[in-house]
């Protein structure tokens, strides 16, 4: 059995890895101490624009999407390596359910985006967090012309050019296409313990039928063909933030002495650390062989769906196992863990679409 990547694989990864120690690591001090947000998001535009210039920016989009085709070992090489900077690199990481944009649509939202013209947000959870579809409470009401959406959602992130909002109609769940400051709805930012919430608050917003994305009540199955593989490349950028986690911790226990010693000395340090690096590196065999299937042309559906779930579970223990180290205090970067930690919110919906499989495979 031959578990070595391949030659194009390998330079992808070379490629991306060097970038990365090149010319982000070094800029992660600037960006953390960073006094106006213009800062950040200059670096973030810069680092961007040098990933275009690499030919890396969009290159696990399919071919047909307006992408660089590259396969799903390269795919999920770009994910991880580029995740373990604390800098959150745009890298042209579309949602599959662009990819159900009608022809009329594309050149306005699919394309700009895969090209990085444009930007985007999610608009599916809410404030109030519900364990399954049926739950959301943000609903669209058919006019003559389109529809009138009336809720609160959350957006994934507070910059974007449009957004995908998910609202209940009569047929089940839609999907909208909103541009942003359409008439009818406001953003706005709440504050929380961990970090703030941007909010899309929705009033009888009105949205034109030709901004439906997909079939009216077929919000669910939109991108159903593609959303394996995009698991897969969150499961290998979570792994990349592990990694980075594993490291920041294992060199603060080297470093740090209390009481006279190393606590790199104590067996609860040294148990925790090694748990911390086995469950890492279990969870890579796992992304690299469901990447290895899906190359093969496998139906990856459950296992990137069993991946996902685990990267996140890994994750959180992760993090947990680091706050623990470092003496109860969450280790430096904080945005950056809970920005990765935010996938974490999907894990009821996880768990229920993989218990609901292996129910169905062992069961008659």
């Amino acid at each position: 059995m031959d578990f070595s990547f391949g030659a194009d694989a390998e330079m992808v990864r070379s490629t991306v890895h060097e970038f990365v120690r090149r010319e982000l690591l070094p800029q992660e001090p600037k960006f953390l101490n960073a006094r106006e947000p213009a800062e950040r998001v200059e670096i973030i535009r810069a680092a961007t624009h040098a990933l275009k210039e690499l030919g890396i920016y969009s290159a696990g989009v399919p071919e047909k999407f307006g992408g660089g085709g590259l396969g799903p070992i390269e795919t999920c090489l770009i994910a991880e390596e580029l995740s373990q900077t604390l800098i959150p690199v745009d890298w042209g990481e579309p949602t599959p359910i662009l990819y159900e944009c009608s022809d009329a649509q594309k050149p306005q939202y699919l394309l700009p985006v895969v090209h990085g013209d444009k930007r985007y947000a999610l608009a599916f959870l809410e404030p109030e967090h519900f364990a399954e579809p049926a739950g959301m409470q943000t609903t669209a009401e058919p006019t003559a012309t389109g529809y009138l959406l009336n809720g609160t959602k959350q957006l994934s992130r507070p910059d974007f050019d449009f957004c995908l909002v998910f609202a209940r109609t009569q047929e089940g769940i839609s999907c909208f296409i909103l541009d942003k400051d359409a008439p009818g709805s406001t953003v706005r930012t709440r504050q929380g313990a961990a970090q703030d919430r941007t909010l899309l608050v929705l009033d009888n917003c009105p949205v034109l039928k030709e901004r439906l994305l997909g079939e009216p009540g077929g919000a669910m199955s939109l991108g159903r063909d593609w959303f394996g593989l995009s698991r897969l490349i969150r499961s290998a950028a979570i792994l990349g933030v592990c990694q980075r986690l594993v490291a920041v911790t294992a060199q603060y226990a080297k470093d740090w002495t209390s009481m006279g010693e190393h606590i790199s000395e104590r067996p609860a340090v040294q148990r925790t650390v090694a748990e911390m690096a086995g469950d890492i590196e279990a969870l890579r065999w796992l992304v690299y062989h469901t990447a290895w299937l899906a190359a093969e042309g496998k139906n990856v559906n459950f296992d990137s769906l069993l991946t996902k779930l685990q990267a996140q579970r890994v994750l959180q223990k992760a993090v947990t196992d680091s706050v623990r180290v470092h003496g109860g205090t969450i280790p430096p970067a904080e945005h950056w863990l809970v920005r990765a930690s935010q996938e974490g919110e999907a894990l009821d919906m996880l768990r229920l679409a993989v218990c609901q499989q292996v129910i169905a495979a062992y069961t008659s």
